[in-house]
C-alpha cells in the first residue's frame, strides 16, 4: 500500500532541518522576528563575483542580444560570461572613481541589453544601490522617480537618453547627478549630447580595479545593506520605490529551489533526492527573456536565478510573436519565463509544434485555468511552475509545480517556507477562517525594508508586526493552498455580490479562438456594477460577440454573465511589464456601453 501523500509542512518539516540547504533561520530584524534562508548568498557581490567567475572559467556564452543602434534592426551580438565580468568589473571601477560606494544610489534606465546588464552587475559589485527605471514611463513619471530617489548618477540606453535629456538640468537641481549612456552617442542630437554623457568604452584607475576585485572598501556591506529599488507599476498612483536588504532581495535563489524540492518530496522521493537537484543542468539550457529587467520577475526570477546557473539568455528588441518564435527555434530555447502571456503566444504558435521546452515558468498574472493541461499537451517535457508575488516581496512568495499544480489549476500554491500567509477581512483586518474569501496579507525574510522616501505608504502596506497589504483577495484553503482571485481595486461588485474578473476570465479562456481575456465592471442603475468582458482572438480565429458569449454564459452563475463583450482586433493594452493597463481596457469598454445606453446589445463592437 502506497505511503500517503506528505502534506506541504512535512515537505518543509523535513526539507528545511538544519544541515540542508533550505535550512531556515529566524533572527530578530528592525524589531520584528524575521524567518530567513540560513544559506542564501551574504550579497549580489558575493554571488555575481563568483558565479560569472565560474561560467567564465567554463567558457560559457551568456547574451544574444540586439545590437545598440545605428546598427541594422535584425543585428545582434554574441556575449560571453567572460566578456560581461571583465566589463563589469571595469565599470564597477570607473563608478568607484566617479565616488559610488556603499549605500550609493546610481539610477538605471533601458530596456534590456548588454549595457543594462553590465551596469547593473558593475553597481553590485561597486556595493552600491541600483535604481531600476521603468523606461518605457513618461517623463513625468521619470521626473517623479528620479527626484524621489536622488541618484548620484544615472545609466541609461541611448532610447532612454533622448527621452530623458529635456528634464535633466531640472532634475540636477533637485538633486540629481549626472547622466550617462552606456552606447556611442555620437549620432544622437546635439541637445542630447549636451547633458548626457557617454561612459563606452571607460575603465576605472588601476587602483579601483583592484579595489573591485578585492573588496577593499566594502567591509561594510552585509546581509542587511540596501540592495535593490524597483518601481511599483503606479497603474492607479504614481510608482512608489521599493527598497530591499540584500537578505530580502537574494532570498529568491533559495526559494526557487525550494519549489522542485517540493515537488520531488510531494511525489514520494527523499531529501536527498531533492537536494540532489539543486546542482545547475550539466547541459546550458537557454531562456528565452521578454521580460524587462527593470521588472521584479525580470530582475530576479530570471536574470538573477539564470546567473546561478549558468543559463544563456537570449534578449528581444520588443514584442513581437512572429519575432520571438523565430528566435525560438533559431537558438533552441529550452525555458521560457514571464507573465502568462509569453507562455500563451508559445502555446499558440503551430511553428513550435514538436519543440522540445524544459521548463515554463510565469506569474506576474492570473494564467487561464487551461494553461497548465495546454502546457502538457504541447510540451510533455516542460516542467510548468506556477508563483504568485510582487515588487514587494521580491518576486515568488507564493508557488507550486507539477501535479500539484496539474491537480489545482485554479491555485499559486503554498507560501514558501520563509513567509507566512493570511487572509483578513478587508475593513476590520480580523483574520478569517480558512476557505474564506478576504484580503491577502503575506510577511517573511522576503519582504522589503520600505518604500523609499514614503513614510505615510510604508506605514499603510507594513504593519508593526511585519504583516503586508498586498492588495489582493484571495483563499487560504485547508491544504495551505492560496488561490488569488483579484485586485481588491478590481473586484466587480454586483447587486452587494463579489465577482472576481479571474472567474469570468477562466470560462472566457475555455473558447479556443480567444487569445486574450480580461474582464471589468460597467456602471449599472440597477445593480451599481455588472460585467464587461474585452477580449482579441487567437491568430487565424474569428468570431463574434454574440457567438463567444453563447458559449461562456452557460458556464457562469448568472450574476457573473457579461452584459457587454468587446472583440478587439488588435492586442489588449499591457504595460512594459506584460500586464492588461485595466484602466484603459475599462475606460474603451465603458464608452461602448455607455454609447449603448447601459443596455445589453448582443452585436460585435470594435475597440
Amino acid at each position: 500500500m502506497a505511503a500517503p501523500q506528505k502534506t506541504w509542512a512535512q515537505c518543509d518539516a523535513e526539507l528545511c532541518k538544519p544541515g540542508t540547504i533550505f535550512e531556515v533561520e529566524e533572527a530578530v530584524i528592525d524589531g520584528r522576528k524575521t524567518r530567513y534562508w540560513k544559506n542564501a548568498p551574504r550579497t549580489f557581490r558575493d554571488l555575481l563575483y563568483s558565479r560569472l567567475t565560474n561560467w567564465a572559467n567554463e567558457g560559457r556564452q551568456f547574451l544574444s542580444t540586439p545590437s545598440p543602434l545605428p546598427s541594422a534592426y535584425e543585428s545582434r551580438d554574441e556575449v560571453s560570461y567572460a566578456a560581461v565580468l571583465a566589463r563589469s568589473i571595469e565599470l564597477a571601477a570607473w563608478l568607484r572613481d566617479q565616488g559610488v560606494t556603499v549605500g550609493t544610489r546610481v539610477g538605471l534606465g533601458g530596456l534590456n541589453s548588454e549595457g543594462w546588464v553590465e551596469s547593473f552587475f558593475a553597481i553590485e559589485l561597486a556595493g552600491a544601490v541600483p535604481v531600476m527605471l521603468n523606461s518605457t514611463l513618461q517623463p513625468e513619471i521619470q521626473d517623479h522617480c528620479l527626484s524621489l530617489t536622488k541618484p548620484l548618477l544615472v545609466l541609461v540606453s541611448q532610447e532612454m537618453s533622448v527621452a530623458i535629456a529635456p528634464l535633466v538640468e531640472k532634475l540636477q537641481t533637485k538633486g540629481v547627478g549626472k547622466f550617462y549612456c552606456w552606447d556611442r552617442i555620437h549620432h544622437l542630437p546635439a541637445e542630447v549630447q549636451k547633458v548626457v554623457g557617454s561612459f563606452y568604452g571607460a575603465v576605472g584607475s588601476p587602483a579601483s580595479i583592484k579595489a573591485i576585485e578585492s573588496g577593499k572598501g566594502l567591509e561594510s556591506l552585509g546581509p542587511e545593506s540596501d540592495a535593490t529599488i524597483l518601481f511599483t507599476s503606479g497603474t492607479t498612483s504614481l510608482p512608489k520605490a521599493v527598497l530591499s536588504t540584500q537578505r530580502q532581495a537574494l532570498h529568491h535563489l533559495i526559494t526557487s529551489q525550494i519549489i522542485p524540492a517540493r515537488a520531488v518530496l510531494r511525489a514520494g522521493g527523499t531529501v536527498a533526492m531533492a537536494q540532489g537537484l539543486i546542482a545547475p543542468p550539466e547541459v546550458q539550457q537557454t531562456m528565452l527573456f521578454a521580460v524587462p529587467m527593470f521588472h521584479v520577475t525580470g530582475l530576479l526570477s530570471m536574470l538573477l536565478r539564470s546567473v546561478d546557473v549558468g543559463n544563456r539568455l537570449v534578449f528581444i528588441r520588443r514584442w513581437n510573436v512572429k519575432e520571438v518564435i523565430g528566435l525560438i527555434k533559431r537558438y533552441n530555447v529550452n525555458v521560457i519565463s514571464g507573465v502568462p502571456t509569453i507562455v500563451q503566444a508559445a502555446l499558440q504558435a503551430p511553428e513550435l509544434e514538436g519543440h522540445e521546452m524544459a521548463g515554463l515558468l510565469y506569474g506576474g498574472g492570473p494564467p487561464p485555468q487551461r494553461m497548465v493541461q495546454d502546457i502538457k499537451k504541447k510540451f510533455p517535457t516542460a516542467l510548468a511552475v506556477h508563483a504568485w508575488g510582487m515588487t514587494e516581496t521580491n518576486a515568488v512568495a507564493v508557488a507550486f509545480m507539477g501535479d500539484d499544480y496539474l491537480n489545482n489549476p485554479e491555485a499559486v500554491g503554498p507560501p514558501i517556507p520563509i513567509c507566512d500567509v493570511k487572509v483578513v477581512d478587508q475593513e476590520t483586518k480580523k483574520e478569517l477562517p480558512r476557505g474564506t474569501f478576504g484580503l491577502l496579507l503575506v510577511r517573511g525574510g522576503n519582504v522589503m525594508k520600505e518604500y523609499l522616501n514614503n513614510p505615510k505608504a510604508t506605514k499603510e502596506a507594513l504593519d508593526a508586526d511585519g504583516w503586508l497589504d498586498t492588495g489582493d483577495m484571495a483563499i487560504h484553503d485547508e491544504e495551505g493552498l492560496v488561490y488569488i482571485r483579484d485586485r481588491a481595486k478590481d473586484v466587480i461588485i454586483r447587486g452587494g455580490e463579489n465577482i472576481a474578473s479571474q472567474e469570468v476570465e477562466n470560462e472566457v479562456y475555455k473558447d479556443d479562438r480567444i487569445a486574450e481575456a480580461t474582464a471589468i465592471a460597467v456602471p449599472c442603475d440597477i445593480h451599481g456594477e455588472r460585467v464587461g468582458v474585452a477580449v482579441s482572438l487567437a491568430p487565424g480565429a474569428t468570431a463574434t460577440a454574440e457567438s463567444i458569449l453563447d458559449k461562456v454564459e452557460p458556464l457562469l452563475r448568472h450574476p457573473a454573465r457579461p452584459a457587454i463583450l468587446v472583440v478587439s482586433d488588435a492586442p489588449l493594452p499591457r504595460n512594459a511589464n506584460g500586464k492588461f493597463v485595466k484602466f484603459e481596457i475599462a475606460k474603451m469598454v465603458r464608452e461602448i456601453w455607455e454609447k449603448q445606453g447601459r443596455k445589453e446589445v448582443k452585436r460585435r463592437a470594435r475597440l
